[in-house]
């Protein structure tokens, strides 16, 4: 018998929002080796429970959670910016990211009306953090670029996403938008923003993934391609021939 072949699925959006760790860059090791440093000398912070169950969270909340006498802003601003120099090793960008944003950044300046960028980054991390992140991947940062420092309430409060929506001139509920993360905290931050979720799996099991609401679930980005730009509905075409699972409105 012959196997059946997987349909692509594929979407249209008027703009594309970016998590960073575990979305744009597998980040996880680095921070995590960031936890257990963090952990060696504060013998009541459980290092392998925050890796386990705060990703996608600010560091800042996490601390606060954890060791409330640290949570002080600007030291946490400052051990964050540190991680990419200490534990930049155990990073690597995710499969098809970088070319998938710089895609998204060329369309939107050459195709688009207006040649506004139809894209931004949403994280958790900090600027400083972020930065570094994005030059050892070398995407340019974005003009909408909604760090842990431009929110009051981090994920999964969909603030920053919401923010983002509002920054790129696509906030009005009939407008689409997609969110892409890896963690469960951002999906729903995503979800709750009204956007689709394409969730990946860099960090969580494909179930895990599915579970927590995204539309799409994949192990990476490289089989993403935006086909096509119509002017006329100011809309992208994305098709992905590689999936997990795909909500049965995005295969027919």
């Amino acid at each position: 018998m012959t196997p059946s072949v997987k349909k692509p699925a594929h979407f249209y959006v008027h703009a594309a929002l970016f998590d960073c760790d575990g979305t744009l860059v597998n980040s996880t090791g680095a921070i995590s080796e960031f936890w257990r440093q963090f952990a060696d000398t504060r013998p009541h912070v459980n290092a392998e429970e925050i890796i386990k169950t705060s990703h996608g969270c600010r560091t800042y909340d996490v601390i606060a959670k954890w060791s409330p006498d640290d949570a002080e802003e600007k030291q946490v601003t400052e051990w964050e910016a540190s991680i990419p120099d200490s534990f930049g090793s155990y990073a690597k960008p995710i499969p098809g990211a970088v070319e998938l944003v710089k895609k998204f950044d060329h369309m939107s300046k050459t195709l688009t009306n207006n040649k506004h960028q139809r894209w931004a980054i949403v994280t958790s991390g900090t600027l400083p953090l972020a930065s570094k992140w994005l030059k050892l991947l070398t995407i340019e940062k974005p003009d909408c670029f909604i760090t842990a420092e431009k929110v009051s309430q981090g994920k999964p409060h969909p603030q920053g996403y919401k923010s983002a929506r509002e920054q790129l001139g696509y906030d009005a509920p009939h407008k689409k938008v997609v969110v892409f993360e890896d963690a469960p905290a951002g999906i729903k931050a995503g979800k709750d923003a009204g956007a689709m979720i394409v969730g990946i799996c860099s960090t969580y099991d494909p179930k895990k993934v599915q579970n927590s609401g995204a539309d799409i679930v994949v192990s990476d980005l490289s089989s993403f391609d935006i086909e096509s730009y119509d002017p006329t509905t100011d809309e992208f075409k994305v098709v992905v021939t590689d999936y997990h699972y795909a909500n049965e409105e995005y295969v027919n």
